[in-house]
């Protein structure tokens, strides 16, 4: 998996509902480092936005050609391996979803899902600035807080979140093999 920041989405001239996910940057293999990568196909993304409607997006499948690993191509709207955009997740996180349209048993289960992988997150993107030489303020407290002590608390953080974790190879993969 690779997030992108730089893309543009390209409406289908047949769907209004459907975009084609066009890339501005070059993809660099997150397990390797490769930059290397070959466009092998392209796959359909249904996504919900907060008032409710379905799009469509067309991302790219890509081999890296030193570890030959598959990865798509995400713009940095979605979360990998979530069925509403980033905005969408974030508002709920952040209690600030006025008017999403969203069942309460899916907000139930969105905010109980980033108070478990809250830790986690916290602790490589702690990793990752410590690598990378980067003084932080915080150093204990609340995973959240922690988080956006990291990455900033204005809007778009969690967009920010997972462009580091999925482009350093550290999104936690929920899904299981036999279901794909």
């Amino acid at each position: 998996m690779i997030c992108l920041a730089k893309y543009r989405l390209i409406l289908d001239k047949d769907n209004s509902n459907k975009y084609y996910v066009k890339s501005e940057e070059n993809s660099i293999c997150p397990v390797c480092g490769c930059c290397e990568l070959k466009v092998i196909g392209s796959r359909k993304r249904n996504t919900l936005q907060g008032d409710g409607e379905t799009i469509i997006l067309i991302i790219h499948r890509l081999r890296c050609r030193n570890c030959r690993r598959i990865h798509h191509e995400l713009p940095d709207i979605l979360v990998p391996y979530k069925r509403y955009t980033g905005t969408v997740i974030e508002a709920i996180v952040d209690d600030t979803a006025t008017e999403v349209c969203c069942e309460n048993s899916s907000i139930f289960r969105i905010k109980r899902w980033f108070a478990e992988i809250s830790e986690y997150i916290a602790g490589c993107l702690s990793a990752i600035a410590a690598r990378l030489g980067l003084e932080t303020k915080l150093k204990s407290g609340p995973a959240r807080q922690r988080i956006k002590d990291l990455v900033g608390e204005a809007t778009g953080w969690l967009a920010r979140v997972v462009r580091t974790m999925v482009n350093t190879n550290n999104w936690v993969q929920t899904r299981l093999a036999f279901l794909s």
